[in-house]
């Protein structure tokens, strides 16, 4: 015990921060090991589940090619061929996927028949394709539909089975993974409890043996913590005297860096004025002037940066296409989302006389943009004629957009998965054919989900019940502010929780066209 009280301060620190760093040192080699040993059968567990699902998916691109060939032996299109050759080597590669994942006997045998069966769906569709091709497609759509299917229901067997073999295997391997998982865990969290109560023993013989000394310094770098520009009084022995002078460095150091960091904070939020400034220019203020109709914008971004949209396109022969679109998502990223999506439809709108085909060239462009990222654009759009009463509309997810007609409210029922969710998918539009006095409302989701202090949200209620308040033939800056004072008073003091944007329309009718 002398021997230790004689030991330099320095030196008693230095031997506390050895014991200290030789017990970390410890703890993290067990961690390690333990966390090697998890993550190695965690990696089993999660090829297990990665058979499960390449076997599903096996079986779903099975199924989705017989039906391609199908359709293309029926005459629906040239382009069901190439899907077919596709997914067939989508098959292939998936195939061979699991081919390299399996790991028993059993396994490999239940895949080998899945193989055979797979060659024998291959030699009907070359048969039936050599039939077709050959002028005989009646012929070859009789022998797809029979013996094609007897081998199609063969290959679902077959992967059934592997399934059902696979399961039974992961089900034992995922076991053993998580007995030897809970067997590594316990032994490191004994090792890492003994390691801290070695630690703790001589951290509170340390800390008593030099405590006294310290007391006012640790009461100054308490009061250090929340005012950067205090000091410490560098007193005492020289160790706490180069403590308290590297403390005051740090201090130093840490006030330039948060001078540093509130410039930059301020550097960004210029830049994000100026960008929302540069998004708001970007969006027409006000909708061109079109004969019959009159028009109405409300628009407001929940942050700096919006997802929401809207724009006009003068189409040919007194034709023009109105959209309004919310990406899923906030900030500037939804923004410029919301920028891709705009330029797209703008530039591919005067090549599509019909809105679903619009939105069929646009879901196919933004699915191979966004589809890794996950985000997609809910967007409607529809087609005014100056010289027709009908108004044209089809949807991609967006709220549905509803007609006022006299006392009767119309819901306007066109519907379809947001743009870029998903591939290939089919839009439809709807016709209408409009009376004078109509008004159109179209709006973005942030409507109906604004909240107020309590929580709740506007609603579909709500906003059906206002819309229904709104005499019939109003116009159509009066019934857009109408709406929007409504969603204001309930939400009260409240930010927006989403971006939101409004669209009123009122068609004047025939006699002003």
């Amino acid at each position: 015990m002398k021997r230790l009280h004689s030991l330099h301060i320095g030196q008693l620190i230095g031997l506390g921060f050895g014991l200290i760093l030789l017990l970390a040192l410890l703890i993290a080699l067990g961690l390690i090991s333990a966390y090697a040993i998890t993550k190695q059968q965690s990696v089993v567990i999660q090829t297990r589940g990665e058979v499960e699902s390449l076997a599903q998916e096996l079986e779903i691109l099975s199924a989705q090619r017989s039906d391609y060939l199908r359709r293309y032996l029926n005459n629906e299109g040239d382009t069901l061929l190439e899907n077919y050759y596709s997914h067939e080597i989508a098959f292939e590669a998936i195939f061979d996927k699991i081919a390299s994942l399996l790991v028993t006997g059993e396994e490999q045998q239940a895949l080998q028949a899945v193989d055979s069966a797979e060659s024998g769906v291959d030699q009907k569709a070359q048969e039936t394709l050599l039939l077709h091709n050959s002028g005989f497609p009646a012929a070859a759509r009789l022998l797809w539909a029979n013996e094609g299917g007897r081998a199609q229901d063969s290959l679902v067997r077959a992967i059934e089975r592997l399934r059902q073999t696979q399961g039974n295997t992961s089900t034992q391997i995922i076991e053993r993974a998580r007995a030897i998982e809970n067997l590594a865990l316990t032994t490191a969290i004994l090792f890492v409890i003994l390691a801290l109560i070695v630690g703790l023993a001589a951290s509170v013989f340390i800390t008593r043996t030099i405590a006294a000394p310290l007391a006012g310094l640790v009461k100054t770098v308490a009061t250090l913590g929340s005012d950067l520009t205090m000091r410490v009084q560098t007193s005492g022995p020289q160790e706490i005297a180069f403590l308290g002078e590297t403390i005051n460095e740090m201090a130093a150091q840490l006030l330039a860096s948060e001078q540093s960091l509130q410039q930059h904070r301020d550097r960004l939020e210029k830049e994000l004025s100026l960008a929302s400034q540069m998004q708001v220019s970007f969006l027409p203020s006000v909708l061109p002037s079109l004969h019959g109709w009159e028009w109405a914008i409300y628009w407001q971004p929940a942050r700096e940066l919006g997802g929401d949209f809207y724009t006009h396109i003068h189409l040919e022969q007194g034709r023009h296409g109105l959209a309004i679109g919310d990406v899923n998502g906030k900030g500037a990223s939804a923004a410029m989302a919301g920028a891709l999506s705009v330029g797209l439809l703008e530039a591919n709108a005067p090549a599509h006389l019909h809105p679903e085909a619009l939105l069929n060239k646009l879901n196919e462009d933004l699915y191979v943009r966004f589809h890794s990222q996950r985000m997609n654009v809910a967007c409607c759009y529809l087609i005014v004629d100056e010289s027709s009463t009908n108004l044209v509309v089809a949807n991609a997810g967006l709220v549905y957009p509803y007609l006022r007609r006299g006392d009767k409210l119309i819901e306007i029922q066109a519907s379809g998965m947001p743009l870029g969710a998903w591939p290939n998918f089919v839009y439809t539009a709807k016709t209408l054919s409009l009376c004078p006095g109509d008004l159109l409302f179209l709006s973005s989701d942030g409507l109906v989900e604004a909240k107020n202090a309590q929580n709740e949200i506007f609603g579909f209620e709500r906003f059906q019940a206002e819309l229904a308040k709104v005499p019939a033939n109003t116009e159509a800056q009066v019934a857009l502010n109408r709406l929007i004072n409504a969603v204001k008073s309930f939400t009260g003091p409240v930010e927006l929780h989403d971006d939101l944007t409004l669209i009123v329309g009122r068609f004047v009718g025939p006699a002003m066209l």
